[in-house]
């Protein structure tokens, strides 16, 4: 395992980079600072590698506000109602850092934690952080997140959490793809399928109505592959408001499957995405701005990158008939997803 000094925090807590390999030409950089995928190197179908998610060069770009990052989040990702919610007999009031809405966590975003570096090899780094409430949320949570390569060119990404009190908890990670590598202009050409018949339709604050939606008729149909600018054209026509994607979906099956492949075609990486959670965030890089300067100088824009972010469906805390994410006081949750890359 290479372990390296990726920078210092405001403490003097050193930020390690661990790099990753599985002999089959993928390999992946990780922080301790958001348990950050800082590079994911995959091989295209001649066996060059590109780094295909977005990110910084250093530290302070990561730290900075409105950063794209492949970070881990919680405690609770996604948005929470008027930042509150009621539990066990008692109101929650929570950070509004979105309008009057909770989003990721608040202040409490693991995204912009130093996780402790447990384990280190080879194929594997686990990373652990203890959560103090910040942000308004019950209680303490002990966090584990555990990246691991396979020999079947996957990425796994294990959770574990284990509150001191019952509390919701969402966990996912933010990370931004392009499959024709990092900072190669918009993905637009890229091809994605979804399994997912539904979706949760949301408010103008982004905010699930409550009602479960057929993705058929609609331009949030991946059923059938589509390719994402013609399925980014379709949904401004559609009187998108978002400038792209920023959807959940629900996902088909349930327990561990299959839920999502991308392709591009100019280089044959394809993505498989598994995960055991039920609904599923399509972001298409909206807020990214023209001009945004990311790892080895690339440039970024909108439509950068696309995001698929595992997760339970937004709001669930506020939705009883929505999968329930709550946790009870020393319960071990756990959850896994995977990103597999192949070519063609």
């Amino acid at each position: 395992m290479a372990t390296t000094q990726f920078g210092t925090m405001p403490d003097g807590t050193p930020v390690w980079l661990c790099e990753l390999k599985n002999g089959n030409g993928l390999s992946a950089e990780v922080l301790t600072y958001g348990a950050t995928i800082h590079r994911l190197r995959v091989p295209d179908r001649k066996g060059k590698a590109a780094d295909v998610v977005l990110g910084r060069a250093d530290l302070a770009g990561y730290q900075a506000p409105g950063t794209p990052a492949a970070a881990a989040i919680g405690r609770v990702a996604n948005r929470i109602r008027n930042h509150t919610f009621n539990l066990n007999g008692r109101r929650y009031t929570l950070d509004a850092n979105e309008r009057k809405t909770t989003l990721h966590g608040g202040s409490g975003n693991y995204a912009h934690k130093n996780f402790a570096l447990v384990d280190a090899t080879d194929r594997l780094v686990r990373l652990a952080v203890r959560d103090h409430g910040e942000g308004g949320f019950p209680g303490e949570v002990a966090v584990e997140v555990c990246y691991s390569l396979d020999d079947d060119n996957a990425l796994l990404i294990e959770y574990t959490a284990v509150p001191t009190e019952d509390t919701p908890v969402n966990l996912t990670n933010h990370v931004y793809f392009n499959l024709a590598g990092q900072g190669s202009g918009p993905v637009d050409k890229q091809i994605l399928q979804i399994a997912a018949d539904f979706y949760t339709p949301a408010d103008a604050r982004d905010i699930p109505t409550g009602e479960v939606a057929k993705t058929r008729g609609t331009p949030l149909d991946f059923t059938r592959p589509q390719k994402l600018g013609d399925a980014l054209a379709e949904l401004a026509a559609w009187g998108d408001r978002h400038g792209g994607f920023d959807h959940n979906f629900v996902l088909n099956g349930c327990g561990w499957r299959k839920i999502s492949t991308a392709e591009d075609e100019a280089s044959g990486r394809v993505m498989e995405t598994y995960t055991d959670l039920p609904g599923v965030q399509l972001y298409t890089a909206n807020g990214i701005r023209a001009g945004s300067v990311g790892k080895d100088g690339a440039a970024y824009e909108a439509h950068g990158g696309f995001c698929l972010e595992t997760q339970f469906f937004p709001d669930t805390i506020h939705k009883p008939h929505f999968p329930d994410c709550v946790v009870a006081a020393d319960e071990v949750f756990a959850t896994s997803t995977a990103y597999r890359f192949l070519t063609r």
